[in-house]
């Protein structure tokens, strides 16, 4: 670390604990050492950084002026550093995955499980939102890389792989009323509470075209239950007559059948939802992301085998439960 960067964490090191002892022992510095730093700086400025006072050490006009320049600083350099781990192996680094909630559950998660057994020293960060917020965290570079439901509209600066796995299916408590329908339509659905994260434009706007009767589809999406976390919404789903969906036509894992119902929507059985895999188009992906994507892919390709298999269609039939 150069001088001029460990100076300015020394600033604002003491604007934070507001004392020179607290401040170096955060540090790792002696007292001595970082009183020595600052008075450096104040040389070289000519101004007084900081003042004692009854309450601590306070950061003067001058020295708040440098505070601000020092956390832009810092912060530009801890990025560097970051996108250099990133580029540099797979061993090491931070890697800042975005997704929508339909998307982490059901393909993030378990490929991000794998790339760690394989690299556990990996860090990463998942940041789960609607695709329109994350478009724009990939183009200022919060965001690696983006899986989920496609971006309204994509940007020229993104680069997406598009891919498609399913129809959109119905997940309810294992005996609620539409488990008795032979065929289940969207007119059926609508008149019990749908309980869903953000949905996918491409979805509200064919719900709008078929079921809106002139709403839009914003105005649509006001009538739905939201929640972006989706334990509470299967909690929510398992013990009331509210319903949810998903876009991914296989009964997840960690729910059983016994408490929960998949079924298929007459309606959108020739839909296969869609899903886009974006980076930045004018910058190198990092060995971390592509590391990630990779997994991805294969778990892309194990649902879709999943799909093949009758055993994996939804279940529509009700379980008893044991006594």
């Amino acid at each position: 670390m150069t001088d001029s960067i460990r100076q300015l964490r020394h600033v604002l090191a003491l604007c934070e604990h507001r004392n020179y002892r607290r401040a170096a022992e955060a540090l790792h510095l002696t007292q001595s050492a970082l009183s020595v730093s600052i008075h450096r700086l104040e040389e070289a400025y000519g101004v007084p950084l900081f003042v004692r006072g009854r309450s601590g050490v306070n950061a003067t006009e001058f020295g708040e002026i440098l505070a601000r320049v020092a956390r832009q600083a810092t912060s530009t350099i801890d990025e560097a550093r970051r996108e250099i781990d990133l580029l540099r192996n797979l061993a090491s680094g931070q890697v800042v995955i975005g997704s929508d909630p339909w998307m982490a559950d059901s393909i993030v998660a378990p490929a991000l499980a794998r790339l760690l057994r394989k690299y556990p020293k990996l860090r990463f960060r998942l940041r789960t939102q609607g695709w329109d917020e994350l478009q724009n965290d990939l183009l200022t570079r919060k965001v690696d890389v983006y899986v989920g439901s496609p971006f309204e509209n994509l940007d020229a600066g993104i680069r997406a792989q598009t891919f498609a796995l399913s129809s959109p299916v119905i997940l309810c408590r294992h005996d609620h009323p539409l488990t008795l329908l032979p065929v289940l339509h969207i007119k059926d659905v609508l008149p019990y509470p749908l309980l869903v994260p953000k949905l996918p434009s491409w979805y509200l706007t064919w719900l709008a075209e078929q079921y809106g009767g002139g709403r839009s589809s914003e105005e649509l999406h006001d009538l739905f239950l939201r929640a972006e976390d989706l334990t509470v919404i299967r909690r929510i789903v398992r013990a009331t007559d509210a319903v949810t969906a998903s876009v991914i036509n296989t009964f997840p894992a960690e729910l059983s059948p016994r408490d929960f119902a998949m079924l298929d929507i007459a309606d959108l059985s020739h839909i296969a939802s869609p899903g886009v895999i974006a980076t930045l188009a004018d910058r190198p992906v990092p060995a971390a992301a592509k590391g990630f994507i990779d997994e991805v892919l294969i778990e892309i390709d194990s649902l879709r085998a999943k799909l093949r298999n009758p055993s994996a269609r939804p279940i529509r039939a009700r379980v008893p439960r044991s006594e």
